[in-house]
Formats: C-alpha cells, sequence, structure tokens
C-alpha cells in the first residue's frame, strides 16, 4: 500500500506492501501516481533493525555535529538550528551527513530507492545531494551562545526543491527520497504536499527562512499531509510544491531525504554538498583531537537529556 491523508482523512491506494523488494507491478501502479501526483509513498519498506540502525547514525551525527561547534567554538555549517518562541532550541536538519554515518550512506544507494526511482527516472540515478531533517527539540546546552540562533520554529517554507537546484544547473528531472527514520503523525510536524504542482516550475520569493512560492500560488486546505510509518519512502518530483507543520510532539520527527538527478544529465560530482564537506571536515577532526589528547569532553550528549 502507499498511503495519503487528505484533510485529515486517511485513504489508501491498494499496492503491495513490504521491506524487501517492490514487484513489477507495485512498481509501475507507484509510477503512474507519481506522474500524475508528483509523489508516491511506499510503507515499511525498510525493516525494523534497518530503521534502528538509522536512528543510531543520526544521534552519532546530532552529537558530532553540536560538540564539534563546542570545541571549536564555532557554528558547524553543516548545522540549522533554531530557537522556538517558548525559548526550546530544535534542530531543523544537518546537512550535508553522507561523510559521517556509514549505515545512512549505504541506504542512498540501496535497490528499494534506486530501483523505483530508476522506473520513475527514466535513467540511472546519480546522489546529488543528501541531508537529515530532525526537527528535533535539544536538552540544554552550556556554551549555547555561541549559536546562531534565529527565532522560529521547525517548519519549512511552501516551496518546491528546484527552486534550489537551479542555482547549480541541476535538471528538473531531480528526484528525492525521503525516509521516514520515526513515525509521521499529525502531532510531529508531517510534510504537506500539493498534489499535480509538480507540472509547472513556480518562481519564488526569498522570504525569512528560505525560498517560498508567491502568496496565493496554492491553497493550504488543498495540502495532503504525509503520516507514514517508520522505514516509509516518499519520492517526489523537484517541482512538487511541499512545507511542513511545526513538530509539536515534543520528540524528533527525522527524515533522511537523498536527491538524484539523471546520469544523462552529465552533472559533476557532489558540486552542491562538496564545498560544504571540505569547509567542516577539517574543524570534526580538530574536535577529534581535542577529545582523543584530554583537552575536550563532550558537552552535549542526548543520552544525558533523555
Amino acid at each position: 500500500m502507499f498511503y495519503h491523508s487528505r484533510m485529515g482523512c486517511p485513504y489508501t491506494v491498494l499496492l503491495h506492501q513490504s521491506t524487501h523488494e517492490v514487484p513489477h507491478q507495485a512498481t509501475r501502479q507507484a509510477h503512474q501516481a507519481f506522474l500524475r501526483d508528483g509523489y508516491v509513498v511506499l510503507p515499511s519498506v525498510f525493516a525494523a533493525d534497518e530503521v534502528a540502525a538509522m536512528r543510531a547514525d543520526a544521534d552519532f551525527i546530532l552529537e558530532l555535529i553540536i560538540n564539534s561547534s563546542l570545541a571549536n567554538e564555532r557554528h558547524s555549517g553543516r548545522l540549522d538550528i533554531r530557537r522556538q518562541c517558548d525559548g526550546t532550541v530544535v534542530v531543523r536538519k544537518i546537512q550535508p551527513i553522507a561523510d559521517l554515518g556509514l549505515d545512512l550512506a549505504r541506504f542512498a544507494a540501496d535497490d528499494r530507492l534506486l530501483g523505483p526511482m530508476a522506473a520513475f527516472m527514466g535513467d540511472e540515478p546519480v546522489l546529488m545531494e543528501e541531508k537529515l531533517n530532525y526537527k528535533q527539540p535539544l536538552p540544554e546546552i552550556d556554551g549555547c551562545g555561541l549559536f546562531r540562533l534565529p527565532q522560529d520554529d521547525d517548519r519549512f517554507p511552501i516551496h518546491n526543491d528546484y527552486a534550489y537546484y537551479q542555482h547549480n544547473d541541476y535538471p528538473q528531472a531531480v528526484i528525492s527520497s525521503a525516509i521516514t527514520i520515526d513515525e509521521c503523525r499529525a502531532d510531529n510536524g508531517p510534510i504537506l504536499v500539493f498534489p499535480g504542482s509538480h507540472r509547472r516550475h513556480v518562481e519564488h520569493l526569498r522570504v525569512r527562512n528560505g525560498l517560498e512560492v508567491p502568496p496565493g500560488t496554492v491553497d493550504l486546505a488543498d495540502a495532503v499531509p504525509i503520516h507514514a510509518p517508520p522505514g516509509s519512502v516518499m519520492f517526489f518530483h523537484s517541482c512538487l510544491i511541499h512545507t511542513s507543520e511545526p513538530n509539536r510532539s515534543g520528540q524528533p520527527r527525522r527524515l533522511m531525504i537523498f536527491s538524484h538527478f539523471p546520469k544523462t544529465a552529465g552533472i559533476g560530482f557532489d558540486i552542491r554538498n562538496g564545498p560544504n564537506r571540505l569547509r567542516e571536515s577539517p574543524w570534526e577532526w580538530r574536535y577529534q583531537r581535542l577529545k582523543a589528547g584530554g583537552d575536550y569532553v563532550d558537552g552535549f550528549s542526548l543520552r544525558a537529556g533523555a
């Protein structure tokens, strides 16, 4: 099955549900839905032990980036972090991450992602970028003052991804896959999509927290919230307009998002994320050396805040 929920009323379209290979018939049905709506959701693609490995990597990466920032007394360029109006500090996303977590990096090349994506794309998918959307509230952090903390919530503007990709000359044929590391529910800031909005690109406006479509482009009443169990995958077109609601659950709502372009586009490797990796990696190794030499003790731990 693949699941959607329109206006709070769940409905389903029958499709094969499996933690292994998606059959040809199911792929054909998913392809039709993708062409029509600009997205499709396959539930429970990854097994519980694989989701547990993703969560372990997500926790490790978050602790690494926070502690690296504290040790180096500089805000990591990978880290998107905000302070909400109630004073809570929330991590919106960390990008890029494939060089930091081995299990998450392996899933980028998993046939359960690349198989359906190749069918939708009609070409061999090549990894373009990856990011981990956390929507995760943090415990108190000593030294939090070094972080740049704009006052904002964890929602993302109403946008499509091509508005960002076009600046690197990526084609509209880019497809992203969002793996649900946590269950996506009504209370934890699910993605909201606008079915069919992928058929034409709309130029965006610059807003305080990114790019956004002009007012009146879409009606929020038409948005479909994506509710899905852990280990599910949403494939979506680069021109699909989407947003998200704030996470009000007090728990993380993590999505691992990989974006692939068609091989025939002939684009260079790691153009979007590569420069940031090169900038940040020396600082992360400096943190590791400080820690190994006893000159820094981790000041942040998710276990301490549990």
